[in-house]
């Protein structure tokens, strides 16, 4: 049991770092991210770097929200969706 929960704890890393670059590509997400990076930037220079790291861990924490998200939906459809017809669907 132990092996199989390292190995789902593992993937989830793994595709969390795939999930990142996958987000990185969606043009609404990479805007979002990217504003959030300016105003870390910023508040950086204007309110200190306490401020800005909080900003930073704001941005990580959509990150892992997003891929807590994916990861039981996943989860979920593997248990619940018929993937053998999805895959014979052209």
């Amino acid at each position: 049991m132990e092996e199989l929960l390292y190995r789902a704890h593992r993937l989830y890393e793994l595709e969390g770092d795939y999930l990142r670059s996958l987000l990185a590509k969606d043009a609404t997400y990479a805007k979002l991210l990217s504003q959030m990076e300016r105003l870390e930037a910023r508040l950086a220079q204007k309110l200190g770097a306490d401020t800005a790291a909080a900003l930073h861990e704001a941005r990580e924490l959509l990150l892992a929200m997003t891929r807590e998200t994916a990861f039981k939906m996943g989860y979920l459809y593997a248990h619940t969706y018929p993937l053998e017809e999805a895959a014979a669907k052209p």
